[in-house]
């Protein structure tokens, strides 16, 4: 028998291993780790952060071994215990954006390891979890996402009447995506009908309004549709090494990013409008830091960031937009820009998960929207589409260098910490 050490010359042993536990109970403990894995995979979490809360919280309710295998739509589970298991695939059909209700699934799982909770409140809770309303309502949610596109508009050089219409169209836009939601459309068809709505309204109001450079307005509103969360997953699977998440989550982005292009170049049929391309900020320096701080506050509001970390994630979005300001200031190549931006975001972010005990992902994902190449990327799509293949072929080398610096200024902060299932033990 093992001893757990000494007192006073007599030695102590260690408390007996707790009892296996029954069929039944597996069954209980697995329902309930793959129920957690779910309502994080459904919104908008990473596969590794979904794979050690479920390890995590089988762990905390009994079972001696667990092993995981998350993709983006399923969870393959199994649970051990004795001469007992059981496994389970979990598919998963939904998915969307809430960084809170993802921030509350890992806080449940650290008090279940702590002891604090029976599966009983376990079951409990994750249902609290998965009926609670998001932090912000529709209404302001609307405003402040009218309020993040307007600054992209006057980030790259529009005026008032520019503002006004990306404004109004974003607002639009949102509350279209919204209903639509509801009504259950797919992904890419939403995606696609909104873009065209958007930017045909951002156009149209412009051009009402007397705007010189009416195609800010065009795009500026569709900005609101740029896969983050896709785009921060994939980096970060990839550079664990989990290269189907990755790729998967990677091509979602793409397929994604066309159909935002595709609705661009709708409007542009419709209308007979030609675009003029643009790409780098137009505003000074002093006046685009605070516009990219109410930009990541906007998208940070859309993603459901908690209250007590929202200031603070539009801070690591300001930081990382002023570092690639400086850096293309100094005359740095782009991707020298982009891959220092990404990696300020990251690094501000990672601090800031301990602090707050919230994913890192609560500050990447807003802190880096303002970054993304978006302009150039919907750019290409319609220079493509136009028939203008040398330009198009030059916009896809271009863009994904671009995101490619980005993502490898995040993924390289996120290869040097710790995985979640070493940083916990």
């Amino acid at each position: 028998m093992p001893f757990a050490g000494t007192n006073g010359g007599v030695e102590n042993p260690s408390p007996p291993p707790p009892a296996p536990l029954t069929f039944d109970q597996l069954r209980e403990v697995l329902d309930l780790s793959l129920r957690a894995g779910q309502l994080m995979l459904e919104n908008g979490a990473n596969t590794a952060r979904v794979e050690d809360a479920v390890e995590q919280l089988g762990h905390a309710l009994g079972a001696s071994r667990m092993d995981v295998f998350v993709t983006p739509t399923g969870i393959i589970a199994s649970d051990t215990s004795g001469v007992e298991h059981r496994t389970r695939l979990l598919r998963i059909y939904h998915s969307g954006i809430d960084l809170n209700r993802t921030g509350c699934v890992l806080e449940l799982t650290r008090r279940a390891a702590a002891g604090e909770l029976t599966p009983a409140q376990v079951r409990e809770q994750l249902e609290q979890i998965s009926r609670q309303p998001r932090l912000y309502g529709l209404g302001l949610t609307t405003l402040w996402i009218a309020l993040a596109c307007a600054c992209f508009a006057l980030l790259f050089g529009g005026g008032l009447p520019e503002v006004i219409a990306t404004g109004v169209a974003a607002a639009g836009a949102h509350l279209l995506r919204a209903g639509m939601g509801r009504l259950n459309f797919g992904r890419i068809t939403a995606t696609y009908l909104v873009a065209v709505v958007a930017s045909f309204a951002g156009l149209q109001l412009a051009n009402l309004l007397g705007a010189r450079t009416s195609e800010v307005a065009l795009l500026s509103p569709v900005l609101l549709l740029v896969p983050g969360v896709l785009m921060v997953s994939s980096v970060s699977d990839l550079f664990r090494g989990d290269t189907v998440s990755g790729m998967a989550r990677a091509m979602q982005a793409f397929l994604v990013t066309v159909t935002i292009g595709a609705g661009l170049w709708t409007t542009t049929l419709l209308s007979g409008v030609k675009v003029t391309p643009f790409g780098a900020p137009l505003a000074p320096l002093m006046l685009s830091v605070p516009l990219a701080f109410i930009t990541t506050a906007g998208f940070a509001v859309l993603f459901d960031v908690p209250r007590k970390a929202l200031t603070l994630s539009a801070l690591v979005g300001a930081a990382a937009w002023t570092t690639r300001t400086v850096v293309l200031a100094l005359n740095a190549p782009p991707e020298v820009a982009f891959f220092a931006g990404g990696m300020v975001c990251a690094l501000l972010a990672e601090p800031l998960s301990r602090w707050l005990k919230l994913p890192p992902s609560t500050f990447i994902i807003p802190g880096f929207i303002p970054l993304v190449p978006g302009i150039s990327a919907f750019h290409t799509v319609i220079d493509l589409a136009s028939a203008d293949y040398a330009r198009g072929t030059a916009g896809i080398v271009r863009t994904s260098i671009l995101i490619g610096a980005l993502a490898a200024g995040i993924g390289v902060v996120n290869a040097l910490r710790p995985t979640p299932k070493n940083a916990g033990r």
